[in-house]
């Protein structure tokens, strides 16, 4: 506890050379397409809505997506702290990986070949990301399955003005990391273009904990294009690409060194489009998600490769400034290839959401979809949102929403304990907050609190394989503060989680690797008009973890400790050079901690580079 003592009373001191001046305004502007699938401004959203901005992201050119995800409040990624190659799990709200759905651009980019059809964050570049959403609460009803705990919508860049513009990035850091980065884009009169290409690389540290092991490190290759063209008025067709490829090594598992690779290919391709008149606004997108995995270890190759076909079309009618009418209809083709096995499955969805705004505060919406599966037939999710706005400054928010999680095709066909007759997962949960937003000062504040219930939960049974079985009860409590001056910003939060599984009619503790207690802060101060300062941190609090002991091969519970990391940035701005130069120390305390029982950690470690912008 001496480095959260420690960090408290720098806190206090950096407090005290702020600059007390308050803003006279502040952008309430801020667009947020992902809650509602059409352009929402943050006061009229009904669900707990964290914009990373593109601001955010620029101020912090050294972190992956991972890493910039971890510092936000209600969400962690475990493995954003380990070895830069190790797999990232998602707990948004504590609930496991397999329920938050990743958009890319407002549409899936699921993997039906992984473990719970989680989609790898590694696979993944900040190069052209304009800017992230992640919205919390069940999101079924919009997007279907996976939505359980809420969606992270991935916005990549939209063409800048003028008919060509360059940009390049170069960075190095510990551990023999070397980073570069080129694009191009532009805008005309009927088209505008986005090209983007980025090279990450690493020695990366030993995976595993032990002495004399191997660095297990990385090689990733992605790719971007993106072709804007405005056929007649308020229509715009928009194909696209993105491409990665990774190479990586990973070790045999806790305390076990090992020689095994990793391997990644992911084409994400398509069309989308969109026409819009004053009252109506008709979306789409037709996009293909193929992922390619290679494992290679002393047991063989293990190969599976996974393809995702979705289709989402959908229309918005604006009534008035207070009624707005939104119908879809989903169709997705998801198969599997792995060992001789080649199955598939599909769902046919077609879903709608009422917005009523009644001019006196109160706001609701109503959504509801039917979802028809090829396998176990058909259920349905639902939405209810009501939002009372008490002031222009103070918002209450509530929700009760369904949400389900369609059996993979591992599960449902897989080469181990698969199961044909599997139900989907569904959930419910209730959401309650405020938020206080001000209009003349920089402060805002917020409190929700959450409960989940997820049941039918499928869980692996040794002696007859997949099954669903148990329920899942997950509560939690996230506070959050920030206020701004003109120079400089501070960010607070506070989560608690709790939850259990029954199983065979008795609770047992299962968030593994999730604390009941975290909170985190950033401090970011302008020294001038081109030097920014970023001063953040976040504590982890005492969480356990299942350890597989090779000796007994049995698994055993064992306690992880609670840890500080202090982390700060620089970037100056060479406005005259349009160009840029950061640098970046992480864990300052130089921490030892394990975010997986076994597992390496890195101690300090820094990243340094620079950009430019044509």
């Amino acid at each position: 506890m001496k480095y959260l003592f420690t960090t408290v009373l720098l806190l206090l001191a950096v407090s005290q050379t702020m600059n007390a001046q308050v803003a006279d305004t502040l952008d309430l502007g801020e667009v947020v397409i992902t809650a509602s699938k059409t352009q929402t401004s943050e006061r009229e959203t009904t669900k707990p809505v964290t914009t990373i901005t593109q601001a955010e992201i620029r101020k912090a050119p050294g972190l992956s997506v991972s890493e910039l995800l971890n510092r936000q409040t209600g969400i962690m990624i475990n493995g954003a702290g380990s070895s830069p190659g190790k797999d990232k799990s998602v707990y948004l709200r504590g609930a496991a990986t397999q329920y938050t759905l990743i958009l890319i651009d407002g549409f899936p980019v699921t993997d039906p070949s992984s473990e719970g059809g989680a989609f790898d964050l590694r696979l993944l570049s900040l190069e052209n990301v304009e800017r992230i959403e992640i919205v919390k609460g069940s999101m079924s009803t919009l997007y279907g399955s996976d939505a359980i705990a809420g969606v992270i919508n991935v916005i990549t860049k939209k063409p800048e003005d003028g008919l060509l513009n360059a940009n390049a990035k170069m960075a190095i850091g510990s551990y023999q990391t070397n980073e570069l980065s080129l694009g191009v884009n532009g805008s005309g009169k009927v088209a505008s273009y986005n090209i983007n290409f980025s090279r990450s690389f690493t020695k990366g540290i030993s995976e595993a904990e032990g002495e004399d092991f191997l660095k297990d490190g990385y090689e990733r290759y992605v790719g971007s294009a993106e072709l804007n063209i405005d056929l007649t008025e308020g229509l715009t067709l928009t194909p696209f690409l993105n491409y990665s490829n990774y190479t990586g090594d990973y070790d045999a598992g806790a305390f076990a060194d090992a020689e095994n690779t990793y391997e990644a290919d992911l084409v994400n391709t398509g069309m989308r489009f969109r026409y819009q008149t004053d009252q109506f606004e008709l979306k789409g997108a037709g996009a293909l998600t193929d992922t390619e995995r290679k494992f290679t270890d002393d047991f063989g190759v293990f190969n599976p490769k996974a393809t995702l076909w979705n289709n989402d079309v959908y229309g918005v009618y604006s009534f008035s400034d207070q009624v707005r009418f939104l119908a879809g209809f989903n169709y997705q083709d998801l198969s599997f290839e792995l060992d001789g096995i080649d199955e598939g499955s599909s769902i046919i969805s077609p879903y709608a959401t009422l917005y009523l705004g009644t001019g006196s505060g109160l706001n609701t919406e109503l959504g509801l979809r039917l979802n028809k599966h090829s396998e176990y037939g058909s259920n349905w999710s639902f939405n209810l949102s009501p939002v009372y706005n008490l002031t222009e400054e103070f918002k209450v928010l509530t929700s009760l929403s369904s949400g389900f999680k369609a059996p993979t095709l591992n599960e449902l066909f897989g080469p181990f304990g698969s199961n044909p007759d599997l139900e989907p997962q569904t959930s419910l949960t209730l959401d309650a907050g405020l938020e206080y937003r001000s209009s003349t000062s920089g402060l805002s504040a917020g409190v929700n609190y959450f409960i989940r219930s997820v049941e039918q939960l499928i869980s692996y049974d040794s002696s007859v394989g997949y099954v669903n079985v148990n329920e899942q009860n997950d509560s939690g409590l996230e506070i959050t503060g920030s206020y701004t001056w003109p120079d400089t910003r501070v960010n607070l939060y506070y989560n608690y989680l709790d939850g259990a599984i029954t199983q065979e009619g008795e609770e047992f503790d299962n968030l593994i690797r999730r604390p009941d207690h975290s909170f985190g802060w950033a401090i970011q101060q302008n020294i001038g008009a081109d030097l920014m300062v970023d001063l953040n941190g976040k504590f982890v609090g005492e969480r356990e973890d299942l350890y597989f002991n090779m000796s007994t091969f049995q698994n055993e519970t064992v306690e992880l400790e609670s840890y500080v990391m202090l982390n700060i940035s620089m970037n100056y701005e060479l406005p005259e050079f349009n160009t840029s130069v950061f640098a970046s120390l992480n864990n300052l305390l130089d921490a030892s901690y394990q975010e997986v029982y076994g597992f390496n950690t890195p101690g300090v470690n820094f990243k340094a580079g620079i950009r430019l912008d044509i």
